[in-house]
C-alpha cells in the first residue's frame, strides 16, 4: 500500500492543478465578432484607425446654427441603436462638428449640443454612455472646406465612432 501513496498523491496534484488551471480567467477576445460587423457594415459604419466610424452628414442633418434633429433623423438613430444593441456594442463616442462661421467658443458650445443630440435618441433606444463619450470638437476638424457652402453643410455632422 506504500507504493500506491505517491501514486494517489501525483494523481491528486494533477487533478488539483488541472482544476485550478481551468479556474484562470481568459483574456476577452479583441475585436468585433462577425455578426458585429456584419451589424456594423450594413449600419453605413466603416473601419478606421480608431476604431468604427458612422458619418451622420447627410443633407440637412444640421442647419446653421441648430442642433436638433428632425423626426425622421431621431427614428434613424433610435433603429441604428436597436440594431447595434441586438450585437451587444452598447456604446460608443458621439462626436458633434459644425462649419467655421462663428466664434471658436460658439462652435464649441454648438459642436457639443449636436453630439448631445444625437445620443439622446441612442441612449433612449439602449446605449449607454459617460459624459467623456459624448464630445465636441467644434470647427477643428473639417470634412470639406469651410469656402463653400457645401462645405460648411459637410462639417455640421455628428461621428459615431464605436471600437471592441
Amino acid at each position: 500500500m506504500t507504493h500506491a501513496m505517491p501514486f494517489i498523491r501525483l494523481t491528486i496534484l494533477a487533478v488539483i492543478g488541472a482544476l485550478l488551471a481551468a479556474c484562470q480567467s481568459v483574456p476577452a477576445p479583441s475585436g468585433f465578432n462577425p455578426a458585429q460587423i456584419a451589424t456594423l457594415k450594413s449600419e453605413g459604419f466603416v473601419e478606421s484607425g480608431s476604431g468604427w466610424e458612422l458619418t451622420l452628414n447627410e443633407r440637412l442633418l444640421f442647419a446653421v446654427n441648430e442642433s436638433a434633429l428632425q423626426t425622421e433623423q431621431l427614428a434613424r438613430l433610435a433603429t441604428l441603436a436597436r440594431n447595434l444593441v441586438s450585437v451587444n456594442i452598447v456604446t460608443a463616442r458621439v462626436e458633434g462638428h459644425t462649419d467655421s462661421t462663428g466664434s471658436s467658443a460658439y462652435n464649441q458650445a454648438l459642436s457639443l449640443a449636436r453630439a448631445q443630440a444625437v445620443a439622446a435618441p441612442l441612449q433612449d433606444s439602449g446605449m449607454r454612455f459617460t459624459a467623456d463619450q459624448i464630445v465636441g470638437r467644434g470647427e477643428s476638424v473639417p470634412l470639406s472646406p469651410n469656402d463653400t457652402s457645401e462645405g460648411r453643410q459637410d462639417n455640421r455632422r455628428v461621428v459615431v465612432i464605436v471600437t471592441p
